[in-house]
């Protein structure tokens, strides 16, 4: 089975649901929902990261996910922050947060030296590297193409890969993200080679999340859909992850992929 990170987004610009849980009591409700249909994490987020997202302070982001993280944390949930900011990071690990979700990569700017200890005083830290083609907040112009994808994404995770490593951390603690959507393109092609070719980074980064949920390449392809009309085409990529047996998934809708996994191995199982 696929351990689920639900999606928390306290922010006002979320492309899917800016707006909704920037009240600490919607985003401690939202969050107790995603725990109780299944999700394995929670990944809290003060700042988008979509195309038309601007950057808040950091100051901002932090008071943002820091009442959710101080709620779940004692009730021994898993927490995932989806932060590109060594400042926010650091805090959020000292409030217990035990996953760095960091969509440049550990890029951004600001000192990293702080991964070394942290990953030494907290043995079961997790830090995910996502790839993004232009190592910041998402952008439309991108050089990528179907035929260049993967082998960027490769040559981005290695060089992370070393980084990380010699700051001390296992490659155990190191999850992959491909990035989909505007991270890779806005030619949902380039999205659609990454899922072809899950097998190829698989080979070498077996540790692979990945989210679609509700991106704009699958509503590209349909005929422009809106962001509340793309949850079948979600379900159907994310059934996609679940044949490729990719191990970590991040989604919005943990109920739906629960439930859609619990058939897919029940239609499995005499194979």
């Amino acid at each position: 089975m696929a351990e689920i990170f639900g999606i928390l987004n306290i922010t006002t610009d979320s492309f899917s649901d800016g707006g909704k849980y920037l009240n600490p009591d919607e985003a401690i409700k939202k969050g107790t929902k995603l725990l109780q249909e299944g999700a394995d994490w929670l990944d809290v987020s003060g700042q988008s990261s979509n195309v038309a997202a601007s950057l808040v302070t950091e100051e901002e982001e932090w008071n943002r996910v820091e009442p959710v993280i101080r709620y779940f944390v004692p009730k021994g949930v898993r927490i995932s922050l989806d932060s590109f900011r060594p400042e926010v990071q650091k805090k959020a690990i000292e409030a217990g947060v035990r996953c760095l979700n960091d969509i440049t990569g550990f890029t951004y700017e600001g000192d990293r030296e702080f991964l070394k200890p942290y990953s030494q005083k907290y043995p079961d830290l997790k830090f995910i590297i996502m790839h993004s083609h232009n190592r910041n907040i998402a952008k439309v112009n991108s050089t990528l193409s179907p035929e260049k994808v993967i082998k960027k994404i490769q040559v981005f995770f290695r060089d992370r890969r070393n980084e990380l490593s010699s700051l001390g951390i296992e490659e155990s603690a190191i999850f992959f993200d491909p990035g989909m959507g505007f991270f890779l393109s806005d030619d949902p092609m380039v999205s659609f080679r990454v899922l072809q070719d899950l097998e190829i980074l698989k080979l070498e980064f077996p540790q692979l999340m990945v989210s679609v949920s509700r991106k704009s390449f699958l509503g590209n392809v349909l005929g422009n859909l809106q962001v509340e009309d793309r949850e079948f085409a979600t379900l159907a990529c994310e059934l996609h992850l679940l044949k490729n047996k990719i191990p970590f998934i991040r989604t919005h809708n943990v109920l739906k992929l629960r439930q859609a996994e619990k058939i897919w191995n029940l239609c499995q199982e005499n194979e």
